[in-house]
C-alpha cells in the first residue's frame, strides 16, 4: 500500500492536465493557422478555443484542491472518485459545448463544475468541523 495521502485525486489531476494541453495546443495550432499573435484577433473560432483554455484554468485548479482536501481528510474513495468524473465530465461538456456552440453542453458543463466545487467546499468545511 502506498503512503501517498491522494492517490486519487493524483490520476484525475494527470487526466486534466493532459486535457489541458489538448486545450492548449488547439489554442497554439489555431494561432499558427490564422496567424494570430496576441488575443483572438476578431476571429470567433480563436476567441472561443481561448475561452475554453481559460475557464479550465480559472476552475480546474480549485476543484482539484477541494477534490485533494476531502481526499486527504478521509471521505470515502467512491465520493472522491464521484467527484473527479464528475470534474472530467464537466469540463469536457463545457469544452465541446463552447467548441461547437451548444449551448445547453456548455450551461451543463458550467453548472456541474459549480456544483462541484460548492460541495467540495461544504465537504471540507463538515470534515474539518
Amino acid at each position: 500500500m502506498s503512503t501517498f495521502p491522494i492517490p486519487i485525486t493524483a490520476i484525475f489531476t494527470g487526466v486534466l492536465a493532459l486535457m489541458l494541453v489538448a486545450i492548449s495546443v488547439r489554442v497554439t495550432v489555431l494561432r499558427a493557422k490564422k496567424k494570430i499573435n496576441l488575443f483572438d484577433g476578431g476571429d470567433p473560432e480563436m476567441g472561443r478555443a481561448i475561452r475554453v483554455q481559460g475557464n479550465f484554468i480559472e476552475y480546474v485548479p480549485m476543484a482539484l484542491a477541494l477534490m485533494a482536501l476531502v481526499e486527504w481528510m478521509g471521505a470515502k474513495p467512491w465520493l472522491v472518485y464521484l467527484l473527479g468524473i464528475a470534474l472530467v465530465v464537466a469540463r469536457v461538456a463545457h469544452a465541446l459545448g463552447i467548441y461547437s456552440s451548444v449551448f445547453p453542453a456548455r450551461v451543463f458543463g458550467t453548472t456541474l463544475t459549480w456544483i462541484l466545487l460548492a460541495a467540495g467546499a461544504l465537504l471540507v468545511l463538515g470534515l474539518v468541523v
